[in-house]
């Protein structure tokens, strides 16, 4: 029976899987991973072929893979200016609002101190303004602290004096 020889596409295919795997599809090198067959020059001839028909195919593979990286380069400069004008923008505007603080924080130092007013005693001693003193409870105000002011009195409850009502009328006339 007459042998069928080793076909181009058979060539191909192996130098595919070689290329695939990093290693350089050689004569010799196609020619173990078909299993030792085809003659050496068959191989020759069809690699040769295919090296031929894949220069036009390179050559514009290399040329769009450096347009692609031409593209890139240029996006990725393109990108990087307008993070940097948006940091910068960003760094502009917190110096502003620092600067304002900064000023407000002078401003409010050189404002003078204003005076603390005294602490009052927790029981005054004596009555401020005539008027008695509203927070001391009504205890204190009956048991040895006395404050005679009319608020006062009339807070407690109490009187200074007894009034009577007829003594202010003219004489003669008397309430029913």
């Amino acid at each position: 029976m007459a042998r069928t020889g080793l076909t181009k596409a058979q060539v191909r295919a192996t130098r595919e899987r070689l290329l695939a795997d990093g290693v350089y599809p050689s004569v010799d090198a196609v020619r173990r991973a078909l299993g030792d067959t085809g003659s050496k020059s068959t191989i020759h001839k069809y690699l040769k072929e295919l090296d031929e028909g894949n220069a036009g195919r390179d050559d514009t593979a290399r040329a769009l893979q450096a347009l692609v990286e031409q593209l890139a380069d240029r996006l990725h400069d393109d990108a990087e200016l307008r993070l940097r004008s948006r940091f910068e923008e960003a760094l502009r505007q917190k110096d502003d609002e620092l600067a304002a603080l900064r000023a407000r924080v002078a401003a409010l130092e050189a404002r003078p101190a204003a005076p603390v007013p005294p602490r009052r005693p927790a029981l005054p001693s004596q009555p401020i303004g005539g008027f008695g003193s509203f927070g001391l409870p009504l205890s204190v105000s009956r048991g040895g602290h006395h404050d005679i002011s009319p608020f006062s009195i009339m807070r407690a409850g109490g009187r200074t004096e007894v009034f009577d009502p007829d003594s202010a009328l003219p004489e003669g006339l008397k309430l029913a």
